[in-house]
């Protein structure tokens, strides 16, 4: 019975390494948004807060892909957050702080479908990937 524990337990851990580090860094969240051609439409807005709502630190927040018919623009700005309401910086999500937001807009008259993705590492050292899928009118 040790003999097979063994490898068995090594694989496992192994398996563990492997796939862990990829699970973390790797978080993707699909978005979808309408727009209007031509128009900005406000698409993503985070910040890193300290528990009194005050700014942990300012996030990287950079284009990855897209768009294919539009622009992004990143701009720091006030914004709300979103935390969940078991954390103890949901209070903060009832007021604006300062953050970052990103911006698209489309080409002029284009209508259709145009998506962009963004990463963010967060300043106390989470990372993520949004997608947004964004239907132009």
């Amino acid at each position: 019975m040790r003999r097979r524990a063994t490898p068995i337990m090594t694989g496992l851990v192994l398996l563990g390494l492997a796939v862990s580090p990829a699970a973390a860094s790797n978080r993707t969240f699909t978005y979808q948004k309408t727009a209007l051609s031509g128009r900005d439409v406000y698409f993503f807005g985070g910040a890193s807060l300290n528990v009194d709502c005050s700014s942990e630190g300012r996030d990287d927040v950079r284009v990855v892909s897209g768009p294919s018919h539009g622009n992004v623009k990143l701009v720091h700005d006030k914004v709300f957050t979103h935390y969940n309401k078991s954390n103890d910086r949901a209070k903060c999500n009832l007021r604006k702080v300062n953050g970052i937001k990103a911006l698209y807009r489309s080409s002029p008259s284009f209508k259709g479908w145009d998506q962009v993705t963004i990463s963010v590492h967060t300043y106390d050292g989470n990372a993520f990937k949004y997608v947004t899928n964004i239907k132009v009118e």
